[in-house]
């Protein structure tokens, strides 16, 4: 080797990289666009399907069911065992859960936006909500929960 082909004392080449590096590269996008997946689907807005209706025998259990519930909650707070808060959200559970129970509409983990924009088939559902939600959310407790729980049944009584 000539003296000018030498390299200069001190240089020394760089290291190449690790033949990993690039996979953990692509790993890591992956993993970002699986994310970005993951959570687009689990967001999406669905459509609600409405199942066929249940027996009568079935729909009259049920609502006698849930009205004698709906009444021992209103009894209960007038009693005092439980706040009227926590009547109202026990009174908004009920009215859902006989909602999902009769028509397979998910209810329960419906906002009252949700209830709203879902149709008329949900309108009374949504108006028996808006009137629970200044009870569940309000900064003060307020003394309404007999008066929500008419309204209440007389969802519980005419949903078919």
């Amino acid at each position: 080797m000539r003296a000018a082909d030498a390299p200069p004392p001190g240089f020394y080449a760089p290291d190449p990289y690790s033949g990993r590096w690039p996979w953990i590269g692509v790993g890591l996008l992956a993993v970002v666009v699986c994310w970005y997946a993951w959570v687009w689907w689990s967001t999406r807005s669905r459509r609600i399907v409405i199942p066929p209706r249940i027996a009568r025998d079935r729909l009259t259990r049920l609502r006698a069911d849930y009205a004698r519930q709906i009444d021992l909650v209103v009894a209960r707070a007038e009693g005092g065992v439980i706040t009227q808060r926590r009547a109202h959200q026990q009174v908004s559970v009920l009215v859902r859960h006989f909602v999902q129970e009769v028509s397979g509409i998910h209810a329960p983990t419906m906002t009252l936006t949700d209830l709203t924009n879902s149709g008329a088939r949900l309108s009374p559902v949504s108006r028996v909500v808006g009137v629970l939600y200044p009870g569940e959310f309000a900064p003060r407790e307020t003394e309404t929960v007999a008066g929500a729980a008419v309204v209440a049944k007389e969802v519980v009584a005419r949903w078919s």
